[in-house]
């Protein structure tokens, strides 16, 4: 401790000087004149982490990881800085997962402006060579690795968060589209005096077909590049009904998911359908045939009038709001498998649309991410337990990071639990059936 703080004493009054192009400092450097010998020994053996040597090496001389790589970039004659601002890498577009990944390895982060990188922040200053874009002639100063693990972290959620919106807007365009050539098949099906059309795939050829009027058949062929979206998407609307062209049109599928009839009217009568006669729409279930639809842009939907009647049937209901489709499907086959009827929403807002749509809605437990676009979970919470016909709702919260200030963030604003998505999916099953049972939901039935 004696040799730090005299080791301290003897730097503070140097200036500091940013790093060069030729030659960046070495943290090994810092620390051989830092620490002694066996304590440089202690720290490498404890962990071949470059990016944990200053907190371990702190921790032996006894003195925070600010002050020791305060104490470090001195030695180095480098800046330090004790705030790393979050890097936003949005303008790096494809690039960005993997550069942000590079940065990790590094222990570095990077200071971007208009869209290119102007410096970098360090650990190890040297470390910044083994990283994509550095030329030699950015700046590199010093900061904790505690701090700059925050940053990154910070920036993983901005991309997340990104791509998330971008998925939503590129999913919801895809439907415009499939809407529109639906809308189509339905208004030639109907100028022909036919009440409904199928749509049918033989021989990796998919068509539609009609009666019309006199018993005559249409056929027409549709685009192999507007097969494959179209198929999702009436997969997704399956069971339900959908106002298009200005008719109410009932979908179904025909045995298998590339198979389906769009009905809308009795063709005998010339008669509209009746909403109330029309069939109820299911929750969805996975089945055999659809597997090759897996990886559909945003979640499985819901209607207010699905969960009211799964409920009844005799399964507990329960609503998951994830952005994440393949972590819906996996919560789909664990939440049936243990004998609830799960329905899922989007995010947020879509989540409130249906919640508020129908009295008869109430789900035992709502499962809740934290990250989603529009409205992400922590505003829903808010929203929910403010709420007097919602509040009493059981809310379990996940996370894909492990954030301590949120979870109590999120306990303290009423959430009933906190889950990481990498705890084992029996631990959220245990959750889920206590809270289905609690007091809580007895109320708020």
């Amino acid at each position: 401790m004696r040799k730090f703080s005299s080791v301290i004493n003897k730097l503070w009054g140097r200036g500091r000087v940013r790093a060069g192009a030729s030659q960046l400092p070495s943290l090994i450097k810092a620390l051989r004149a830092l620490v002694s010998k066996s304590v440089m020994r202690e720290v490498v053996v404890s962990s071949t982490d470059r990016r944990q040597w200053g907190v371990l090496a702190a921790a032996w001389v006894g003195v925070s990881e600010r002050e020791f790589m305060q104490a470090a970039a001195r030695e180095m004659r480098s800046e330090y800085e004790d705030r790393v601002p979050v890097p936003d890498l949005t303008p790096l577009g494809a690039g960005a997962r993997d550069f942000l990944a590079q940065l990790r390895r590094a222990g570095c982060s990077a200071v971007l402006e208009g869209g290119s990188i102007a410096r970098f922040i360090a650990m190890d200053p040297a470390e910044v060579r083994a990283v994509p874009g550095y030329s030699g002639e950015h700046p590199v100063s010093v900061a904790p690795w505690s701090e700059i693990a925050r940053a990154l972290d910070a920036a993983e959620r901005l991309l997340a968060e990104g791509e998330a919106n971008a998925d939503l807007v590129a999913a919801r365009a895809t439907d415009d589209m499939c809407g529109k050539i639906v809308g189509l098949l339905i208004e030639e099906a109907g100028r022909h005096g036919s009440g409904s059309v199928e749509i049918v795939t033989s021989e990796d050829k998919t068509r539609y077909q009609f009666t019309a009027q006199g018993g005559k058949t249409g056929i027409g062929s549709i685009h192999p590049e507007v097969v494959s979206p179209l198929l999702k998407h009436l997969y997704r609307i399956e069971g339900s009904v959908q106002k298009l062209s200005g008719r109410d049109v009932i979908v179904r599928s025909m045995g298998n998911s590339s198979n389906f009839r769009l009905s809308w009217r009795d063709a005998a009568t010339e008669t509209p359908i009746p909403r109330a006669a029309l069939p109820a729409p299911e929750c969805r279930r996975e089945t055999e045939g659809s597997a090759q639809l897996e990886g559909v842009g945003q979640a499985p939907k819901l209607s207010a009038e699905t969960a009211g009647a799964s409920g009844s049937q005799g399964k507990a209901p329960v609503l998951v709001i994830d952005d994440n489709p393949m972590f819906c499907r996996v919560l789909e086959r664990l939440l049936t498998k243990e004998g609830f009827d799960p329905c899922f929403a989007a995010n947020g807002v879509e989540a409130l649309e249906k919640l508020q749509a129908s009295a008869a809605f109430r789900p035992r437990v709502i499962i809740c991410d934290l990250h989603m676009p529009l409205m992400n979970g922590k505003d829903l919470l808010e929203r929910l337990k403010g709420d007097p016909k919602l509040s009493r709702i059981p809310v379990v919260m996940l996370t894909s990071d492990e954030d301590v200030e949120a979870e109590v963030a999120l306990i303290k604003g009423g959430a009933e639990a906190f889950l990481a998505k990498s705890k084992d999916p029996r631990i959220l099953s245990a959750q889920i059936r206590k809270l289905s049972r609690s007091p809580l939901w007895q109320e708020a039935a």
